[in-house]
């Protein structure tokens, strides 16, 4: 049998791809690591662990969930292929060097971050966006049957980005000319879809500004720019934040059935209804499923990719809302596999037709699903990976 050496913590959506691989007929054998380790002593001693358990192991390849540039290191060491799957945005270890290893096949939701990578010359990355486990979610919903939970007009399932950032405080309380250029710059950026120019708008001026209220540190053996770490880390989450308030206060008092399911702390918003956090395997797909309509308020860091929030909720036969997302293109018709929004005055009023039409939902939110099922399940992505891998070898 195949075996593959899967080092990897608690992340979303890993039961699902290591169902996926044994369903392909692949051993998986886990190995519980740290998500990110700070410190140099302790990476070079998971890099040593992770070395000697490749080498008795007789695996066929490495596999990971994000790329993880210690777990590079010992694939390299060992001259063994090592495959990741890029879920998170933003994924700051794809901009380290070791992401060029020969012995990488990295594969990355976002085709916007591939493409800037492949510009800077690195070879080993492809497209290869996200997937939904939707016989696991199909699973779910026979077995729950028919009761009322988790029923309502719109729903949003996610965080706020609300919470307080202690290593971005000194930008908060800056009063000056930087908090109103910054302050503009998100305005501006919350009103357009479809094109982020956070990172462009940073100028030298205002970076060495930036820098000097709050340094944030070049990273060493790394590629990306210390305006991509404002634009995203920063700068997106803002954006983000303002997006996602505004949107379920406008349709917390909107009077349409709205429900928020997020762990962020909604105490100073009463009118809106939050289910809390919900369980991504036993809950979610309740949601999705019984949710007339479902939005996909994109984290802004995210270019062009769609994240696991759009597979899941076609996945789960639900009726999706979002915001533009190039990518969707490349695989989904909208106005026939879902609807997408161009504002926020968009959004409210295709909510309102389309909980009026309640055909047309319909026809939509089994089209997305159909679609789905038929070619973006986590067994499709592991064909695609390995098939990429084996060509990387030739």
């Amino acid at each position: 049998m195949r075996r593959i050496f899967f080092p990897g913590w608690d992340s979303l959506g890993e039961e699902s791809v290591v169902r996926a691989f044994c369903d392909e007929g692949y051993e998986v054998d886990r190995y519980d690591i740290p998500k990110a380790e700070p410190d140099q002593a302790k990476r070079g001693e998971l890099a040593g662990e992770l070395v000697a358990k490749i080498i008795s192991g007789g695996y066929d390849f490495v596999f990971t969930v994000n790329f993880l540039p210690v777990v590079a290191i010992a694939a390299k060491a060992c001259r063994i292929r090592y495959l990741s799957w890029v879920y998170d945005s933003p994924c700051v270890e794809v901009y380290s060097e070791t992401v060029a290893y020969d012995t990488n096949s990295v594969f990355i939701f976002d085709r916007h971050v591939c493409d800037d990578l492949r510009r800077r010359g690195v070879g080993t990355v492809h497209y290869l966006p996200m997937a939904a486990d939707v016989a696991c979610f199909d699973e779910v919903r026979r077995s729950v049957g028919d009761n009322g939970d988790f029923r309502s007009d719109i729903s949003f399932v996610g965080s706020l980005y609300s919470e307080a950032r202690p290593q971005f405080a000194p930008l908060e309380a800056d009063g000056g000319y930087l908090r109103g250029y910054l302050d503009s710059l998100i305005e501006a950026q919350l009103r357009v879809y479809g094109v982020n120019f956070l990172e462009a708008s940073l100028t030298p001026e205002i970076i060495e500004v930036l820098q000097r209220l709050c340094q944030m540190p070049q990273r060493v053996h790394s590629m990306e720019p210390i305006a991509w770490i404002y634009a995203h880390y920063y700068l997106a989450q803002r954006v983000t934040a303002r997006e996602r308030g505004e949107i379920v206060r406008r349709l917390a008092a909107s009077g349409l059935d709205f429900r928020l399911y997020s762990g962020s702390d909604t105490a100073g918003w009463p009118e809106v209804k939050n289910g809390g956090y919900i369980d991504y395997y036993s809950q979610q797909p309740l949601v999705f499923s019984r949710s007339k309509i479902n939005l996909n308020i994109s984290l802004r860091s995210i270019q062009t990719g769609m994240p696991l929030r759009v597979f899941d909720i076609m996945g789960c036969g639900g009726f999706l809302l979002t915001n533009f997302q190039a990518d969707l293109l490349e695989h989904f018709v909208p106005g026939e596999d879902f609807v997408y929004y161009e504002s926020i005055d968009d959004l409210c009023d295709k909510a309102r037709y389309y909980l009026a039409h309640e055909d047309e939902r319909r026809e939509i939110a089994q089209s997305g699903y159909e679609k789905v099922k038929a070619g973006h399940t986590y067994r499709h992505r592991v064909r695609e990976m390995v098939n990429r891998y084996s060509s990387d070898l030739v």
